[in-house]
């Protein structure tokens, strides 16, 4: 008498069952770390586009622009009357929100109201040298962003808390 077997064991289906839940679990993580590079580039690229901006409706509207980091997670754009007008005063045009944090190149908080100021020909007067970093670090082709006189680099931050332009 011959024995024929029309359907899988039950060994077999928890087997099977078993590797799709592995591959699937590593799917998932691959994708979230997608996600989170993606993002962190994007906010990068949004923070340097919004500089450059800044620094050319300076040019433009012959008044000085700023950008001010209240906090780690939000910015503001300032526009400025007079050549002798505070930073921490002038108008408000808009606020950004962040999903990720911005710190400095060290990794530190950015301290309250630190800021960029253009001035009437697009260059930075006020602190020079700023660069700004969103976390978490090494994530992402692009995560900091280097702000001196007269430009505006993305990069890439390495070891030392050193942001390599790219």
């Amino acid at each position: 008498m011959k024995t024929t077997s029309n359907g899988f064991s039950l060994v077999e289906l928890i087997v099977t069952i078993a590797i799709i839940g592995i591959g699937t679990s590593i799917a998932v993580f691959n994708y979230n770390q997608w996600i989170r590079k993606s993002n962190i580039e994007k906010e990068t690229r949004e923070l340097f586009s919004d500089l450059n901006e800044a620094r050319l409706q300076s040019i433009y509207t012959k008044k000085r622009q700023s950008i001010v980091f209240q906090t780690p997670n939000r910015y503001v754009f300032k526009r400025y009357s007079t050549l002798n007008e505070l930073p921490a005063n002038g108008t408000v045009i808009q606020t950004k929100y962040t999903k990720y944090a911005m710190t400095n190149t060290d990794g530190t908080a950015l301290d309250a109201d630190t800021f960029v100021l253009f001035d009437i020909r697009g260059f930075i007067s006020g602190p020079f040298g700023n660069t700004f970093r969103f976390n978490p670090i090494n994530v992402a082709a692009f995560d900091c962003i280097i702000v001196s006189v007269a430009r505006t680099n993305l990069g890439q931050m390495g070891t030392g808390n050193v942001c390599f332009p790219k």
